[in-house]
């Protein structure tokens, strides 16, 4: 197994997901009331059935299940763009990342190329980052969900962008991520990967947690960014 410090240090660039490592974007506006509005919003306003089934807590798994039911259908594009309200309404109160805040400025001030690839709208993360008075450090490269959603991750589409838009090459950057997801988009262009995979605030068994470590394999994780600080 690599130790993430030295892929770090190796790295001429590193890409972050969003939801996980640099934040939690619905710690406060919760992703059940998310859901809650969009599944309203979409059966009264648009008249719109959502198929009985498995439901969700998840609003980009909310907007993944409306896609399947109505594929290329208008009320996609409008669920996308009411998602994309509801989420930068939810930036406004995400909570920052133990760690991230710190991790992302020393990263910066030692000229490490910093990039965002997430399935999140871009402008809910640039509309954190600055509140945080983060932007500066990542340039412009923030690199989200587009309305298409088909080039979610799992499809590496937002990481080829931050790599294209910060003049990287795979094997000289690496990608800090919480999701199967990150590691796949990643696994597809031979971008090495950190995972991230935090203790719950709540309590949650043990076993979970080991059967989702187990799962990213030689893959190094961290439970805290603040363990990649002082490389």
């Amino acid at each position: 197994m690599d130790n993430p410090h030295d892929l770090l240090n190796a790295a001429n660039c590193v890409i972050f997901d969003f939801d996980g490592p640099v934040c939690s974007l619905f710690a406060n506006h919760k992703a059940s009331v998310v859901v809650k509005d969009l599944h309203t919003w979409l059966e009264k306003d648009l008249e719109v059935a959502v198929p009985p089934g498995e439901f969700t807590a998840d609003p980009l798994g909310y907007l993944g299940l409306v896609e399947q039911s109505y594929p290329g259908d208008p009320c996609v594009e409008e669920l996308e763009k009411r998602l994309t309200e509801q989420e930068e309404r939810a930036a406004e109160s995400a909570r920052p990342t133990e760690g991230a805040v710190d991790l992302i400025r020393e990263l910066a001030a030692v000229r490490t190329r910093l990039g965002i690839a997430t399935n999140n709208s871009p402008e809910a993360v640039v509309a954190y980052l600055r509140r945080m008075d983060l932007a500066g450090s990542f340039g412009g490269h923030i690199h989200g969900r587009v309305p298409d959603i088909a080039k979610l991750k799992p499809d590496p589409d937002s990481l080829l962008r931050a790599l294209d838009s910060t003049g990287s090459k795979p094997e000289e950057s690496v990608m800090i991520g919480d999701s199967k997801n990150d590691l796949r988009a990643a696994a597809r262009l031979g971008v090495p990967f950190i995972a991230f995979v935090p203790k719950p605030r709540e309590s949650r068994a043990s076993g979970e947690r080991n059967r989702e470590r187990r799962w990213y394999g030689r893959v190094p994780v961290v439970e805290s960014l603040s363990e990649l600080l002082g490389r």
